[in-house]
């Protein structure tokens, strides 16, 4: 459900439905599990999610490309736990004129990059040719070894040759 954006991304095929409707023959209760996986945040994530929207965003509108970034601080001012970003990067995508949503956060040791787009526009040969990652056409993720200030003004140097749509 999640790796399909609740069903919506180029990558169905109708060999997955045919295995969903064997699980809903078999039994599961699908609306437990929608549940469990969209419903059981913190209210710490919700008001991350919040700030991220509200303060974090950067729009680059001519690129139809969003950004949001967040610091290590800014983490643990909202008492990040592994797992409550989850999910981020796709916010931008419903934006009616944003194809391509990137995330940055700062971890400990690197910067976590993740990639998002929309319809027939790649973000995982940027991924992988500028920040050593990899992916399918409309998800990938990548990292960085230097600040977060420095790998933003990588991608602002890089992405209006990759994100061209």
């Amino acid at each position: 459900m999640t790796d399909t954006g609740n069903f919506a991304f180029n990558s169905n095929n109708p060999v997955l439905y045919e295995m969903i409707a064997e699980l809903l023959r078999a039994g599961i209760n699908k609306d437990c599990i929608f549940d469990n996986v969209f419903n059981q945040y913190t209210s710490n994530r919700m008001e991350l999610m919040g700030y991220c929207l509200f303060r974090k965003m950067k729009i680059y509108k001519k690129y139809h490309t969003a950004l949001i970034t967040l610091s290590s601080s800014e983490l643990r001012r909202f008492g990040y736990q592994k797992g409550d970003t989850e999910g981020f990067v796709n916010l931008p995508l419903q934006i009616s004129d944003v194809y391509y949503s990137v995330f940055m956060r700062e971890d400990s040791d690197r910067i976590k990059l993740s990639f998002r787009s929309q319809g027939d526009r790649p973000v995982n040969i940027l991924a992988h040719d500028i920040f050593n990652g990899g992916g399918h056409m409309n998800a990938a993720g990548g990292e960085s070894f230097g600040t977060l200030d420095n790998t933003v003004k990588t991608f602002e140097d890089h992405f209006r040759d990759y994100f061209n749509k």
